[in-house]
């Protein structure tokens, strides 16, 4: 009988399997540094990114940071002005004030009534006259109610009293001003006014 030795068939084919073993492994060591590396650029790319894009935002927000400054500094400024204006406003109504409230009273005033006394404090007129009728110091006082200056006319008492022989209705009337009366205001009926104004006073004998 013939006898054949296997065993360096089986060891070259172990030793042949070996090697596909080891070009398998380190195909797939080698594919797996690939893949690592491919992933850590892409890694590295996308934080670039989106350190590109929070750079851009600071950015961004530093612009819009100065420009806020600039809007309230622009507002601080025109609320100054504004100030500014108002109280010029206020210099100037005190400097006209009285010459058109004098205006305003030489035009309303009725004839056979002259003024006494005319006081203003704190935007309150006061005033205190004469007249020879008790009717015509409530048509003054309706005159008065139709300025667009004044507002709150009021008349607060009338008395007889008698000068140089002759018998006069002395009276008093306030009223607050500056201010501009709405139209409903000015539709205000002269009756009831006459009738306040009368009432106090007696008729010379």
């Amino acid at each position: 009988m013939i006898r054949i030795n296997l065993l360096p068939v089986r060891e070259a084919r172990r030793a042949a399997n070996m090697r596909k073993q080891g070009v398998f492994l380190g195909g797939a060591a080698g594919a797996g540094v690939a893949i690592s590396l491919i992933i850590s650029m892409w890694m590295t790319a996308r934080i670039a990114h989106e350190r590109a894009l929070i750079g851009a935002r600071e950015s961004e927000l530093k612009k819009l940071e100065a420009t806020l400054n600039e809007v309230k500094k622009f507002q601080a400024e025109q609320q100054e002005i504004e100030q500014k204006l108002g109280i010029i406003d206020q210099i100037e109504a005190a400097r006209l004030g009285p010459v058109k409230i004098m205006d305003e009273l030489a035009t309303r005033i009725p004839q056979r009534v002259w003024l006494t006394k005319l006081v203003e404090k704190n935007g309150t007129l006061e005033l205190d006259g004469r007249s020879i009728d008790a009717e015509v110091v409530a048509d003054f006082v309706v005159a008065l109610e139709e300025s667009p200056m004044l507002s709150n006319v009021d008349l607060h008492e009338t008395k007889l009293e008698e000068v140089e022989g002759l018998k006069l209705s002395d009276f008093k009337v306030t009223a607050q001003y500056p201010f501009v009366k709405s139209p409903e205001a000015d539709k205000k009926k002269a009756a009831p006014a006459k009738r306040a104004g009368a009432a106090p006073a007696k008729k010379p004998e």
